[in-house]
């Protein structure tokens, strides 16, 4: 099975066990424009991404929701998918909320999106090797695009000294946040 039908099943899967995600119901601030997005014009996107997104949000479905997520927004185990630009927005959001659920597990998923997106060294044979050249991976600068358009939000994750315990991030892992959105400071 491909990348793209796995995710689209386990979609499937996730909202087949809880219908009530495929409703759209009185929307999160940190969901907003996620119903706008054209989901099914991102390649190997599932179009229920914002039924995964709203699953995130509900105790009983936050679990399975997050497993689906990383099918979604990954195209391998060491890339992002071309969602994943689309997806930072809310999963940063979403993060910063204290009353979402599994919020750690959530900060992981973006701590790997903003390592994952970093540039290429194109004169290190390693980074090449590991993940391609930049021109052949746009989604890398979308994603650093959407993290550098979301730097409050970072900024709001690296000032939570609770989250970032909770998920075991080191200094290393918050530089690689900080660097993703751009921010040189934090």
């Amino acid at each position: 099975m491909d990348h793209e039908a796995a995710a689209v099943a386990a979609t499937a899967a996730l909202t087949a066990a809880h219908p009530h995600l495929k409703r759209v119901a009185a929307p999160h601030p940190a969901l907003e424009g996620c119903d706008d997005v054209e989901w099914a014009s991102v390649p190997g996107c599932p179009v229920d991404v914002p039924a995964v997104l709203r699953g995130l949000l509900d105790p009983d479905a936050a679990e399975s929701a997050e497993r689906v997520l990383v099918r979604v927004v990954m195209s391998g185990p060491m890339s992002v998918s071309a969602a994943m630009p689309a997806v930072v927005p809310h999963l940063l959001r979403l993060t910063a909320d204290p009353s979402v659920p599994r919020r750690a597990e959530l900060l992981v998923i973006l701590l790997v999106a903003a390592a994952l997106s970093a540039p290429t060294d194109p004169g290190n044979a390693w980074h090449l090797a590991i993940g391609g050249l930049e021109q052949d991976h746009p989604e890398r600068a979308r994603c650093r695009a959407a993290f550098a358009a979301g730097a409050v939000w970072v900024r709001r994750l690296l000032a939570d000294e609770e989250l970032l315990a909770g998920a075991g991030l080191d200094a290393d892992d918050r530089q690689s946040l900080a660097d993703a959105a751009g921010l040189r400071d934090a």
